[in-house]
């Protein structure tokens, strides 16, 4: 198959006949049919019925001519981008994270650096098993996420498995975020006993670590595992901190979402010492890779914000 191929048989079907997709093309009738030809040999179907009104195209050939559509569109893609008369390079980054309010602040002063040339800033905010995938199937170049001490085993040996880089960004201890309605609301710390008692929102969470959860005792971190409310966005975690008596767990990256609300943020702590489970932020990426110069400034901000907080 050749792309000429294709857009022989495009134009066919916009015009509906050999003899008037020929003329458009500068083509003799029988270099345009032959090509056809070896198109549907090539392919083993039948991509045109030849009736007296003309031809139409068969169920396989519609099929056949939306794929070779996006065959000539991503060709004209690259000649676009890449050709010797080829567009200005687009300057990319393409980023899978789950949710922390610091990655906002970095996107907009990338754009506001680079604002005069062309842009394309994908964000993707999503749950820690499914950025590890997007990543190593190059949906996303670099993913952010949260790792903790007594993650998931399957988790962990999932991560590691992969053909990626992990780098740590930052640490943190846990945190405990809750609204009025809780009558923990005015602790200045909360202890891992009193927050078994009540209901937890659980924020973005893979499903491996779902099941774990779903176990009473399965793990030791303060959290009622019968009493869980599972949430995949920030806007229905804050629902219910603020409505509810529920308690969220979570460590400080995502604390800013609360600014500006009524939610209080306090440590977790255990017989008055701090709790000692530690999150770890981590970045990835695949190995061996590099980056494109707009994912590389990324990088450096992100660094320096975790940097400059020290």
């Amino acid at each position: 198959m050749r792309l000429n191929q294709l857009e022989y048989f495009i134009k066919v079907v916009e015009c509906g006949s050999i003899t008037k997709a020929a003329q458009v093309l500068y083509l003799s009738q029988p270099s345009l049919t032959k090509a056809i030809s070896s198109l549907e040999a090539e392919y083993d179907l039948k991509l045109f019925d030849r009736t007296a009104k003309g031809l139409s195209l068969t169920p396989k050939g519609r099929d056949f001519l939306e794929y070779a559509k996006g065959v000539m569109e991503s060709s004209q893609a690259l000649n676009n981008t890449f050709g010797k008369e080829g567009q200005t390079a687009i300057q990319r980054v393409a980023i899978a994270s789950q949710q922390f309010d610091f990655i906002y602040d970095i996107l907009l002063l990338l754009y506001h650096e680079n604002r005069e040339q062309l842009l394309q800033i994908d964000l993707k905010e999503n749950d820690r098993g499914e950025i590890v995938k997007m990543v190593e199937e190059r949906r996303a170049d670099i993913g952010i996420l949260v790792v903790t001490e007594r993650d998931s085993r399957l988790f962990q040996s999932e991560l590691l498995g992969k053909n990626l880089e992990v780098h740590t960004l930052d640490t943190s201890s846990t945190f405990v975020s809750m609204g009025g309605k809780s009558k923990l609301y005015e602790n200045t710390a909360v202890d891992v006993g009193e927050a078994e008692e009540y209901l937890h929102v659980v924020l973005d969470t893979e499903q491996s670590l779902r099941r774990e959860l779903r176990y009473k005792n399965a793990l030791n971190d303060g959290t009622n595992h019968e009493h869980l409310i599972f949430c995949n966005t920030m806007g229905v975690c804050r629902k219910f901190l603020e409505e509810t008596e529920a308690l969220l767990l979570s460590p400080k990256w995502v604390l800013g979402f609360f600014e500006d609300t009524e939610i209080r943020s306090v440590p977790l702590v255990m017989d008055g010492k701090d709790y000692p489970r530690t999150s770890y932020l981590i970045w990835i990426k695949r190995a061996k890779e590099g980056f494109h110069p707009l994912e590389e400034r990324f990088m450096e901000l992100l660094n320096e914000h975790f940097h400059c907080k020290d």
